[in-house]
C-alpha cells in the first residue's frame, strides 16, 4: 500500500465513515485501555515504580 493508496482512504472516510466507527460514536463506546507493562527496574530497589504503574489513575479499586 502506497502513501497515495493511504491518503485516498482517508479522503473517502471522511465523507463515509466505517460503520462501526458510527455506531460506536453513537452509542458512546470507549474501548478500555491497554494495560500498562510492569517491569521490575534495576535503579528501582524497592520495586515502588512498579506498584505505581499498577494504579495509572491514582485509585486502589477494591476487588
Amino acid at each position: 500500500m502506497t502513501i497515495w493508496d493511504v491518503e485516498r482512504i482517508f479522503a473517502y472516510w471522511r465523507v463515509a465513515p466505517p460503520t462501526h466507527e458510527l455506531v460506536a460514536a453513537y452509542l458512546g463506546y470507549k474501548p478500555r485501555p491497554e494495560p500498562v507493562a510492569v517491569a521490575a527496574s534495576a535503579d528501582d530497589p524497592s520495586g515502588i515504580g512498579s506498584m505505581i504503574l499498577q494504579f495509572p489513575d491514582g485509585l486502589v479499586k477494591p476487588n
